[in-house]
């Protein structure tokens, strides 16, 4: 989307048209002023809860959840942090099956290896043979 003018305008349209159908519904950073600018502010936990309390479709157990969460925030405990970032996302089940797709992926290389091995020194074989069988008539034609 980075490269696309097309679709960068069309969201620079939106995001102007939103804020001036209703720019003063919460918490709205001024332009250039994004999580990486200098000038950035952290929206306070009340402009946060207002643009919660706006939200249409969340259910008032879900609400009791978000205010509970802004406003007395509870440290990450040891649990969280394993969850996050204890466990590398695949399970031995996984890994299993992927060994298993690799070793049958070798024996079907290994078989078509044999065959051809087999195949070629066949060839070699019949190749000695007949030149024998020729020496040999040779052999007794010169007799």
């Amino acid at each position: 989307m980075a490269e696309d003018p097309i679709n960068q305008q069309a969201f620079a349209d939106d995001v102007a048209a939103a804020a001036a159908a209703g720019g003063d519904q919460g918490f709205v950073a001024p332009p250039g002023a994004g999580p990486g600018s200098p000038d950035f502010k952290m929206p306070s936990a009340d402009e946060i809860w207002k643009m919660v309390e706006s939200m249409e479709g969340i259910s008032d157990e879900e609400r009791a959840e978000l205010r509970e969460s802004i406003f007395n925030p509870k440290p990450p405990s040891p649990e969280d942090f394993m969850r996050q970032y204890g466990h590398p996302g695949h399970s031995s089940r996984e890994y299993i099956v992927f060994f298993v797709m690799i070793t049958l992926i070798l024996l079907v290389f290994a078989l078509f290896g044999y065959k051809l091995y087999k195949s070629l020194t066949e060839k070699e074989l019949k190749k000695q043979e007949k030149l024998k069988s020729k020496q040999q008539k040779k052999a007794k034609k010169s007799n």
